[in-house]
């Protein structure tokens, strides 16, 4: 076949770019791929600890390989060798690894996306050596011919700071100062050589000493206090925290504050980096443990971290007085009209249940013939409990932490005939984790926590014959805390309205007028909603102008 030169040179340059193109495709691992193994630098093992099991006390190592630039799947192996591991741990791999002799191995291993996460653990040996005993383990990966090489120390014994459980208090009052016992144990096999405790929650308890060893933290979700007691603790010693004082808020009904002791300080970074620390007074009192403190560098024992934490309580004989809110605004040009409703804490405490739950939701029952438009707001949902075939039933959730003088409100954009005569109940449930209603023992007068609203052809400011008592609200200072104690997080930030029916939103009291309430006229509320329109059918309801007027809330 005869080819002009014109096109040879053209085919023979299509193939040089086809030839580059190929060596462009060949995957960079091929000369700049690097495996690394993220290992422990050292792990301690429980000498009483069993195979892994629920409660067994066993310690996991935790393996990470990476294989950098290599974005393909890649095969390898795993070894370990246990040999130095004799009367210190005995050991059991995970599912895909096998222990032959003495030599943990962890065969025919797939790298995806350069990435193998690798687990086994350490639990006590048949023949203990001398608690202290520690060896190194070395471990070797190779993939796609890289190899890469990690040691970890294994120590036999470490200590156990636990905290003795404080019982409930329910002998206090508001305003009363409560010292409690804080008693810590070290029940591990090695001494600790330093102290961490960690004061959060501050429940209605404040933190009132102030001393030179501390560090008190502060954000917008309340405080913290870390104090730091260079004291060793010898394995098997008790020692007592002194006397520290809690002042019980006016506020308080279940008041707490959690402590947590730790022999390694706490990393200010996550649920801590929230936090502006300030140090105690210089020259102050130091916070000690009732022994003589040392300046030594910490020894290197590690924690097991079991049983380190206790929830300082307080049942605190005081009330609050929940009441319901209800207001009615109709739009006179067509059927269509907005329901509001609300619960106020009028105080004097605040009510904060840990489980989660609500300690009161708002309840609307309104007839079938009147429509609830424009679907619901995650904090109202249609109630499928509702056995009765003539009402529709909507809750509305407030908040695990109701603070006193805190009002919820919630709005509702109804369609109905004005002239028939229909009303729409709003009560004040307290559900508990067992389903059941609690009956708000806090409550002193159950006979605000219902109201009827007309929903007729004007605006609705009755109040119910029997108002509640007026109070003052407090100020409470809650705090959050991201290491798991408490099971809610209260807030103190009130959310905003959202900007569609049903819709929800928080805020202290505010003067104004605009509700059927059953709430003290001391605590005066106004039906505001968000500020945004509300569509139907392509027309702009007229309710959306009079929101916007009154502003998301007050």
């Amino acid at each position: 076949m005869h080819i002009s030169r014109s096109r040879s040179l053209g085919l023979a340059s299509a193939l040089a770019v086809l030839a580059l193109g190929g060596a462009a495709a060949i995957p960079a691992h091929a000369a700049d791929a690097t495996l690394k193994i993220e290992a422990p630098d050292s792990v301690a093992v429980d000498p009483s600890s069993t195979a892994p099991d629920h409660g067994s006390g066993s310690t996991a190592v935790q393996l990470h390989l990476t294989l950098s630039d290599h974005p393909a799947p890649a095969m390898g192996r795993v070894t370990v060798d246990l040999a130095p591991l004799q009367g210190i741990a005995s050991v059991m791999p995970q599912s895909g690894c096998t222990i032959a002799g003495q030599v943990l191995t962890c065969d025919t291993q797939t790298m995806y996306d350069g990435k193998l996460d690798l687990r086994y653990y350490l639990y006590g040996p048949a023949a203990a050596r001398e608690a202290g005993s520690s060896a190194v383990l070395h471990t070797t990966a190779v993939f796609d011919g890289r190899t890469a090489t990690a040691d970890t120390k294994v120590t036999l014994g470490g200590s156990n700071l636990t905290v003795k459980e404080v019982d409930t208090n329910r002998g206090l009052k508001p305003g009363d100062t409560w010292t409690p016992d804080l008693a810590v144990t070290n029940k591990g096999q090695l001494p600790a050589s330093q102290l961490y405790f960690t004061f959060t929650g501050g429940m209605d308890l404040s933190f009132v000493p102030h001393f030179s060893n501390c560090e008190y933290g502060t954000s917008a979700d309340g405080a913290v206090v870390i104090c730091t007691v260079h004291s060793e603790v010898a394995a098997g010693e008790t020692v007592h925290l002194d006397p520290i004082g809690f002042k019980v808020d006016s506020t308080a009904y279940y008041a707490y504050e959690d402590v947590r002791v730790t022999a390694t300080a706490p990393a200010k970074d996550g649920w801590l980096g929230g936090y502006t620390f300030t140090p105690g007074p210089t020259g102050g009192p130091r916070l000690t443990v009732g022994k003589p403190e040392t300046q030594g560098a910490p020894n290197g024992v590690i924690d097991f971290d079991r049983n380190n934490a206790a929830a300082l309580a307080a049942v605190v004989p005081n009330t609050a007085d929940f009441s319901v809110e209800g207001g009615w605004a109709p739009d006179q040009g067509s059927g269509l009209g907005e329901l509001t409703v609300g619960i106020a804490d009028n105080g004097p405490a605040s009510i904060f249940w840990r489980s989660g739950s609500y300690p009161a939701i708002i309840r609307v029952t309104v007839p079938k013939a009147v429509k609830i438009l424009n679907g619901s707001q995650p904090a109202c949902r249609l109630n499928q409990q509702n056995q009765d075939p003539a009402v529709t039933v909507w809750d509305c959730t407030t908040n695990p932490y109701i603070r006193s003088g805190q009002h919820y409100w919630s709005f509702f954009t109804l369609d109905l005939d004005h002239n028939a005569g229909l009303s729409a109940k709003v009560t004040l449930p307290s559900i508990g984790e067992d389903g059941q209603d609690s009956g708000m023992p806090w409550d002193p007068d159950k006979s605000n926590n219902e109201v009827v609203v007309p929903l007729g052809t004007t605006t609705n400011t009755t109040r119910p014959t029997v108002p509640g008592g007026s109070a003052s609200p407090g100020t409470p200072t809650p705090s959050s805390s991201a290491s798991g104690s408490p099971a809610a997080t209260p807030s103190t930030s009130p959310s905003t309205g959202a900007t569609a029916s049903p819709s929800t939103s928080a805020s202290t009291p505010a003067v104004g007028g605009g509700l059927a309430s059953t709430g003290a006229d001391g605590l005066g509320t106004t039906a505001t909603a968000g500020g945004a329109a509300i569509l139907l059918g392509g027309g702009v309801l007229a309710l959306a102008n009079r929101r916007r007027k009154r502003g998301a809330h007050e």
